[in-house]
This record gives C-alpha cells, sequence and structure tokens, in this order.
C-alpha cells in the first residue's frame, strides 16, 4: 500500500529548519544497542561529529524500480551474504506477502516471465529470448537449448551476475542442496504438468530452469511501479536522534523496528523483515528400498574426478542422458572430490526416495551415473569423463517390503564422436545416427533395429529398390513405393503391385498377360474376357 506523506513533509520543511529536530545526545565512539527490521537487536555507534548515530548493525532493504517494466524490486535480496541457505517456493512466497519494507507492505514473489524481466546479458533467456519458459509452460521447456546458461559470472552487473548492474546482493550464495552451484531464485510459476516444479532463473549464469518447490532457493520480491519514497511514518511527526532506532508493530502483527531520519524530523516507516521457515520435511529415506552400488572405471584415471551423481528416473519418458530433473536420489548421491579410481570401486547407497527425502517412490526406474572431472551445470560429460545408463533393465522399487538391490556399473568413456548421443561411438554404432543404447539388432544383419529397414530378415545392405523405406528383403512390392505395404488379400504381394488385389493370389498367375491375375478372372480367361464354349 502506498503512503503519501508530500503535504505534510512541505510543510515541515517550508516553516522550520531542518537540524532544529536533531537531538544530538551522544558522544563520539559511544555503543548503544539498536533495534532490526528483522525483530532482533544489533549495536551501533555515535557519529564522529556527535551528531546521532550511525546506522545499526541490521540487514536493511531498499529498492530498485524498473520504469521500463513499471516494476519495483527488492534490494538486495532477501539474506544476501549472512549463510543463509534459502527458502523453498512455498516459504518464499509467504515470505514476500510478509514483507514490510519502505513504506510498503503489498510485496509479492514474481511469476517467471516477471523474473526474467531482470535477466541481462543473455539474449536467449532475457525478456522476448528464444527460451520458452512462461506463465504455463510444462517441463519439457526447461530442456529447451536456448534456456541454457552463459558464461559463469560472465554478466554485466556486481560480481558478474546476470542481472542489472544497478542491482545489489550477490548471485554466488552455495546451494546447499546440491553441491557445486550457487542457489537458483525461484518464482511462483509452476511447472503446467508438474505441480512439484518451478521456474527458477540462475543469476551467476543466466539460465531459466524448473527447480523443485522444496529446494532451497534464493528470493527477491517485487511490487508494481511507481514506489515514492516514505520518509516518515504515519501520525504526527516526533523529533529524534538521527539514526537512534526504535521497536514498532506491523500492521501483519511482526515486532519490527523504525530508524530517525537524518534531520531528525521523525521516525521512518515500521520495517517488518523477519521470517520463520516452516519446519523442515521429514525425511523418510530410511525406509523406502535402497539401490546398493558398486561403481568402478574401466581405466586408469590421469587427473583426479571432481564429481561423481547416481539418480533416478522413471522408464515413463525416459531418454538418455535424460534432460530433466531426476526422480529419485538425494544430495547425497552427488558427491564432490569422490575417493574412486580403476583399482578402489566407489560404494554408493541411492535410496528409493525423492530428491527432497519426502516420499518413497515406486515403479520401474532407470538409473544413470556420471564422473565429471569439473563441476559444471547441466551437469552432462565431455571427452576424458565418464557415464552409464544407456542400456540397463529398469528397477523395480516400492513393490513390497523394503529391500536391498546390489547393482555392479562398469562406467563407459563418454565419446565425443556419437553423432546420435547414445554413448556409443560412431565407428562401432550399427546405428550411428539413430539412438539404440543396447544396439539391438533382431535379425542379426550388423544394422540396428532402430534404423533396420528390414527388421526380421537379414539385410545388411539395406536395398531398398523404391525407396519406400522398406528393404527389398521385406517389401511386399520392391518395385513400387508402398510404406505403408497394404496387402489386402493377405498373399504376400503389395497392393500396388498385386493383379488381383482382393482374391490371394501369391504368384500372380496370369495366364492371357492381361495384367488381370487368373484368380479373379475365372476358368479360360482370354483377353480379360470370359469365352463360354456349347456342345451341340
Amino acid at each position: 500500500m502506498k503512503k503519501y506523506y508530500f503535504l505534510s513533509l512541505i510543510f515541515v520543511f517550508c516553516s522550520i529548519p531542518a537540524v532544529a529536530f536533531s537531538q544530538t545526545s551522544c558522544t563520539p565512539g559511544e555503543m548503544q544497542e539498536c533495534f532490526c527490521p528483522d525483530g532482533t537487536t544489533g549495536i551501533q555507534s555515535c557519529r564522529t561529529d556527535g551528531n546521532g548515530w550511525n546506522q545499526c548493525d541490521c540487514t536493511y532493504y531498499s529498492f530498485w524500480c524498473d520504469h521500463t517494466m513499471n516494476l519495483c524490486w527488492q534490494d538486495p535480496q532477501r539474506n544476501p551474504f549472512d549463510g543463509d541457505p534459502g527458502l523453498t517456493q512455498p516459504d518464499a512466497i509467504r515470505y514476500c506477502q510478509e514483507l514490510v519494507f519502505g513504506g510498503y507492505d503489498d510485496w509479492w514473489l514474481p511469476n517467471i516471465d516477471e523474473l526474467r524481466t531482470l535477466i541481462r546479458g543473455n539474449p536467449p533467456t532475457e525478456t522476448g529470448g528464444e527460451c520458452p519458459i512462461t506463465e504455463g509452460s510444462p517441463m519439457a521447456d526447461g530442456s529447451n537449448a536456448a534456456c541454457m546458461a552463459s558464461t559463469e559470472f560472465g554478466g554485466p552487473g556486481i560480481g558478474g551476475c546476470y542481472w542489472p548492474p544497478v542491482l545489489t546482493g550477490s548471485c554466488s550464495k552455495p546451494d546447499p542442496g546440491a553441491q557445486g552451484h550457487p542457489l537458483e531464485t525461484c518464482s511462483a510459476t509452476v511447472a503446467s504438468d508438474n505441480a512439484h516444479w518451478v521456474g527458477s532463473i540462475l543469476f551467476d549464469n543466466g539460465a531459466a530452469c524448473f527447480n523443485h518447490l522444496n529446494s532451497y532457493a534464493d528470493v527477491r520480491c517485487m511490487r508494481n511501479a511507481p514506489s515514492p519514497l516514505v520518509t516518515c511514518a504515519e501520525g504526527p511527526h516526533e523529533a529524534c536522534t538521527p539514526g537512534v532506532t526504535r521497536q514498532c508493530t506491523c500492521a501483519n502483527g511482526k515486532t519490527g523496528a523504525q530508524v530517525c531520519v537524518d534531520d531528525g524530523s521523525c521516525f521512518g516507516p515500521c520495517e517488518c523483515t523477519g521470517f520463520t521457515p516452516s519446519p523442515p520435511i521429514t525425511d523418510v529415506c530410511d525406509q523406502c528400498d535402497q539401490v546398493k552400488l558398486t561403481i568402478k572405471v574401466p581405466e586408469k584415471l590421469t587427473t583426479p574426478p571432481k564429481m561423481l551423481m547416481a539418480f533416478l528416473y522413471s522408464v515413463e519418458g525416459w531418454t538418455f542422458p535424460p534432460m530433466r530433473p531426476p526422480d529419485g536420489g538425494t544430495d547425497y548421491n552427488q558427491v564432490i572430490d569422490p575417493d574412486i579410481d580403476f583399482d578402489k570401486p566407489y560404494l554408493m547407497t541411492v535410496p528409493g526416495c525423492t530428491y527432497y527425502r519426502e516420499s518413497c517412490i515406486s515403479g520401474d526406474y532407470h538409473l544413470i551415473v556420471l564422473l565429471l572431472m569439473e563441476e559444471r551445470m547441466p551437469p552432462l560429460p565431455i571427452a576424458g569423463e565418464y557415464w552409464w545408463g544407456m542400456c540397463q533393465e529398469p528397477i523395480t522399487l516400492g513393490s513390497s517390503q523394503m529391500k536391498e538391490i546390489p547393482l555392479d556399473v562398469e562406467l563407459v568413456p563418454f565419446e565425443s564422436s556419437d553423432t546420435d548421443g547414445d554413448a556409443i561411438d560412431d565407428m562401432t554404432d550399427n546405428c550411428p545416427e539413430v539412438a539404440n543404447s543396447c544396439q539391438e539388432d533382431i535379425d542379426e544383419d550388423g544394422r540396428g533395429d532402430t534404423c533396420d529397414n528390414c527388421l526380421h530378415i537379414a539385410n545388411p545392405n539395406q536395398e531398398d529398390t523404391d525407396t519406400d523405406g522398406v528393404g527389398n528383403a521385406c517389401d511386399n512390392c520392391p518395385s513400387i513405393s508402398n510404406q505403408g505395404q497394404e496387402d489386402s488379400d493377405g498373399d504376400g504381394v503389395g497392393d500396388v503391385c498385386d493383379n488381383c488385389p482382393e482374391v490371394a493370389n501369391p504368384y500372380q498367375e496370369d495366364s492371357d498377360g492381361d495384367r488381370v491375375g487368373d484368380a479373379c478372372e475365372g476358368e479360360g480367361a482370354l483377353g480379360g474376357y470370359t469365352v463360354k464354349i456349347k456342345i451341340h
């Protein structure tokens, strides 16, 4: 809500000199307790000239208004430098709703479209860019290449953040639940096809993505512009010592603080920024199935690995590598500086529970294991690194009582010459242009099933005279294109070249050579006409 005090301020400034309000009642270097907007207390010292108190040792917020978008933003973001782990998205929504500062109490958590207006330096994810993530997007939009990261800390903002240079704060706060990269900044937007995933921005690299609503995230609240500066609190103005603080109560019942303005004419508006996060989620992972991994590398490592990851993905919608968040496994399954080598397997337990430990998972799942030599997002391997999971039997979880599932995994070197991305080098891939990680070849002709034009009959040369995509070896009409292989009479000869398509005649007999099969002409056919002979 806006609070206007222009008339009263004009009256004050015109009728009484500002210095008349100042209460200089401190000795330079003197210290005293002071009050903070978050309900805590701090310490402040008297100014060197004795004319009031220095700022209390608290976290204070200002705001910056982007008048091109008519939006105003909290600055800096919530608790940017104190090691705070962030908030889950439900708590982030509540935090903004409860926030009171700058004379306003109508702050809210931005949706993804509003949050994207802050991006600078990564055109695909800026407002109007090619990244399709928007309010109402499905999770698949998060895999779009246009939403991916730019150079880490290469933005125009302070510290290389991908936000306007005028904003303060930090984009390098560590994510406590995902080692190796900073916190995302969450929005109020949820995926249209999965309400557990929310639109987020990584301001350290300019990427847009979906992140789990129970993941800890950075928060920067907003409100509509314009937002005129509110100098004094409502009610009669009272003279005070500049910088001195006092406790106050906001309309939402929270305890906050007011600060005397620099000319000593009044106390500023009551600000309440304290927040109590929701209780942590109850961890149920020890009640779920446990996949016991023995992870091996196929050769002696030349450099120490930086990150080892193992996560579970539902068979439904599975692709390798999966370009979406995992369905199972926790932050413990992302290990920094793992102690693994050719003669030293790594033992890891992947629990059959959700990443944030709130529930067990059930059904059929695939596993992916990655060994990377450096930290990066997204965590996909490059030449010299290793992965596993391209060809495997599903793991069934949650079907009965809790069980342990042992599994030996030997990692495979990542191949840079892998056109279809199925982890098989093009030189040895039996179908190099279509992903087929398991190299299935039913007819054993050396051509993988995913690209064999005659799946059940060996035809290593893949001859296809009529270029209809069906190899000659199993084409029921090899000289005329008939991709659908229609055969109405079921005689093995395609309709397009069957001389009697409604009557079975597999040998295509045509005694009179008129291209109409004997089977549909009758006896004694001649030139297509039936000849009847009368005997006298």
